[in-house]
């Protein structure tokens, strides 16, 4: 019964506080209701947000120091590092969902996406995140 009902209570109460944050709000201004369907060419294909990690805070989050935490993503996922470290599987996922909500807000907020880019972007996050988990490497450290 716990497992089923902490992740649901979890996930209601992320898409609670996503739904009453300032996304919610700023985007029902006449404004934005009336240039829904506007697309700038200069725009087209163009990336507009990527959320990078703060490797410093997922090591910490982890329990280890961020050379600690890239030797064991040499030959070892995410889910496999939690499981050495006694983390949960559930615990890791709410800890990236809430990080990626984090920074996607952050880009509504400074009006780099659009509302409808949240919503795009919502609808895939939690596969995207399971798949990052489940993935042996990390290609995206950059020296």
């Amino acid at each position: 019964m716990k497992k089923i009902l902490y992740p649901s209570l979890f996930i209601i109460f992320v898409i609670s506080i996503f739904l009453n944050s300032s996304i919610y709000t700023k985007s029902q201004t006449p404004e934005n209701i009336e240039n829904y369907s506007q697309i700038d060419n200069e725009d087209k294909g163009k990336v507009v947000f990527s959320y990078k990690k703060d490797f410093k805070s997922l090591a910490n989050f982890f329990n280890l120091t961020e050379n600690e935490y890239f030797q064991m993503r040499e030959d070892k996922s995410m889910v496999e590092i939690a499981e050495i470290k006694g983390i949960n599987k559930d615990e890791l996922f709410y800890y990236l969902v809430a990080k990626n909500y984090e920074a996607l807000e952050s880009a509504y907020n400074k009006g780099q996406v659009d509302l409808h880019f949240v919503m795009d972007y919502v609808l895939y996050l939690k596969k995207d995140v399971e798949r990052e988990m489940q993935a042996k490497r990390d290609f995206q450290y950059e020296d």
